[in-house]
């Protein structure tokens, strides 16, 4: 009864914060729908949500796009009518995580019973603003990224931001786009680069972005204030586009201006990264060519550009299911122009020879736990010669290019010895080795290395919420913030940091709560900020965050700078870091 009346007393006190909020002073009429957007090939009519209090643009068409091709702008709407910009675009074709399987295609997602078709024809984006917005406000805009290990995800139903706008006090403009997945928007290999374009997902993110640029004013934003965020390999897009084209994109692309000056990250994904048309990218290229019968043809390529889209994405879902558990097969490779090198290399060089001026990094404290085969819980064995043996099968095919020196170096680094059990003494070791293993070397280290490389331009902090699983966080950001599970000051404290972030570059700018959080140095002072609660894994009881030092941060017997040190060492290049 009493966790109950906590509950209730939580979701009051929500509301009565978010009422308080400020408002934006309208600049038009706020009870009266959007005015209508032209971006010159099309021109669209956006709606009012009086609730929220926000204008929304659905379903804006940024780009068009050839199979394995660059996107470019969409042709002109010859009709001249006004388009209707309520409805969700389709959704990209979805592809999978590793998981052992060679099941089929899965049906399409549906979230609040709305179905969300796939197409290949998906370079859609949705835009959020202010009510009352309109151009010359100069609002600052974040574009925000979906996750889903570059298979996965969307910017559809679900995945709202009206929440997260009124909470950090509005007066934001919010944008989410779509990019291609799978084997539409990462196949690589020799015969993709000499006929299309590798890394086609990141081409459309960036063609997005210089879309922003042309066209956000229109909604009211101001592009010289734009902030790119992201989640999982929505931050590690991010990432990528902070060291895209050698890290000067303005020079690469012939700009005038930066495409963007803030970069927010939630848990950076890093996976294997290997050159465009090297002997694992042809692997996975045959593998498609073999499962898609378009082996023996004059030519594969024009046998997989002329599929059909459904049966070319139930071939890559099948391909990618088959991987083992937690392994990500269409990922970005190195392409010689967009990528030109791995990230652990590019971010070494500093913030000199890096897009965007400020950063703000985050990560979860338990990031590799839903990626981590459960089957290994099962293990009942104490020998350790044998859970040395289990360790470097999973190890090996998670890293399929590291040699047996390199895996046996990675087991020295996460000893048995170090493993936490359970109270048995058992069946946790393994599991807890591999969990550890790819929470540091795919989304840990490579948060600390981007922090690292903004120095006094950046912050990083912990999230160590509730079970502070891998995503867990997006919670506190998408879609229903104020859903009566989380105390009032933990989203104070938390998405207030992020929306400060956003608004004036500075987490500590904080629009919720100016009392929440403590004073959070930026990186180079060797501190970190640590999002926790008074009550740990408890989501509703009250926010207790604490600046740590980074020197304090162990793993496996050593400081986790240490561990970051060594997966950007010798062993980085076969690891794909």
């Amino acid at each position: 009864m009493l966790h109950g009346l906590a509950s209730l007393a939580s979701l009051a006190a929500a509301l009565q914060v978010a009422s308080a909020l400020p408002t934006l002073s309208p600049r038009t009429n706020p009870s009266e729908p959007p005015p209508v957007v032209d971006v010159g090939y099309a021109r669209y009519q956006g709606a009012l949500n009086e609730t929220a209090g926000v204008y929304t643009w659905r379903g804006i068409r940024y780009a068009s796009a050839a199979r394995f091709q660059a996107p470019r702008t969409p042709d002109k709407d010859s009709s001249g009518s006004v388009l209707n910009a309520t409805e969700y675009g389709a959704i990209c074709w979805q592809a999978s995580v590793g998981a052992n399987t060679t099941e089929g295609l899965p049906q399409n997602r549906t979230v609040d019973n709305e179905t969300q078709p796939e197409s290949e024809d998906c370079l859609f984006l949705d835009v959020l603003a202010p009510a009352g917005s309109c151009e010359g406000a100069d609002l600052p805009v974040a574009v925000y990224i979906h996750g889903g290990g570059y298979a996965a995800g969307d910017a559809a139903a679900g995945t709202e931001f009206e929440a997260f706008a009124r909470h950090v006090g509005e007066g934001v403009v919010i944008i989410r786009i779509q990019y291609r997945l799978g084997p539409f928007g990462f196949l690589a290999g020799k015969a993709i680069k000499d006929n299309g374009v590798l890394n086609a997902g990141f081409l459309d993110q960036q063609f997005a972005l210089q879309w922003v640029q042309r066209h956000v004013s229109k909604f009211g934003g101001n592009p010289e204030h734009v902030t790119i965020w992201g989640e999982s390999a929505g931050a590690g897009s991010v990432l990528n586009h902070v060291i895209a084209n050698g890290g000067n994109t303005v020079k690469a692309l012939g700009l005038k201006k930066p495409l963007f000056k803030g970069a927010l990250v939630s848990s950076v994904f890093v996976p294997l990264q290997v050159e465009g048309t090297s002997d694992w990218a042809e692997k996975l290229y045959d593998q498609l060519v073999s499962t898609t019968n378009c082996t023996g043809q004059d030519s594969s390529y024009a046998c997989l550009e002329s599929l059909d889209e459904s049966t070319l994405a139930a071939a890559g879902y099948k391909d990618s299911a088959s991987f083992p558990y937690g392994f990500w097969e269409y990922v970005p490779v190195i392409d010689g122009t967009f990528l030109t090198d791995r990230a652990s290399v590019l971010l070494k060089k500093g913030k000199k020879n890096l897009n965007g001026e400020v950063f703000l990094g985050t990560q979860n404290t338990d990031e590799g736990f839903g990626f981590t085969d459960p089957t290994l819980l099962n293990s009942e064995t104490t020998d350790k010669s044998a859970l040395a043996s289990q360790f470097d099968s999973v190890l090996a095919g998670l890293f399929p290019l590291l040699t047996t020196e390199q895996r046996k170096s990675v087991a020295d680094q996460y000893p048995i010895s170090e493993a936490p059990t359970s109270p048995s003494g058992t069946n946790n070791i393994t599991f807890d080795r591999i969990s550890t293993v790819i929470a540091e070397s795919t989304f840990v280290c490579p948060t600390y290395w981007s922090a690292e490389a903004f120095g006094s331009s950046a912050h990083k902090g912990i999230f160590n919420y509730g079970p502070a699983t891998h995503a867990f966080d997006t919670s506190y950001y998408i879609g229903r913030v104020w859903d009566g599970k989380k105390s009032v000051s933990s989203v104070q404290s938390f998405t207030g940091a992020l929306g400060g972030f956003v608004k004036a570059f500075d987490p500590n700018k904080n629009p919720a709560s100016s009392s929440v959080n403590p004073f959070w140095p930026t990186f180079d002072t060797g501190k970190q900020l640590m999002f926790d609660t008074e009550v740990d894994e408890n989501t509703l009881s009250p926010a207790d965050p604490e600046v740590v030092k980074t020197s304090s941060l162990t793993s496996y017997g050593t400081s986790q700078r240490a561990k970051c040190d060594f997966w950007r060492g010798s062993i980085s290049k076969n690891a794909g870091l």
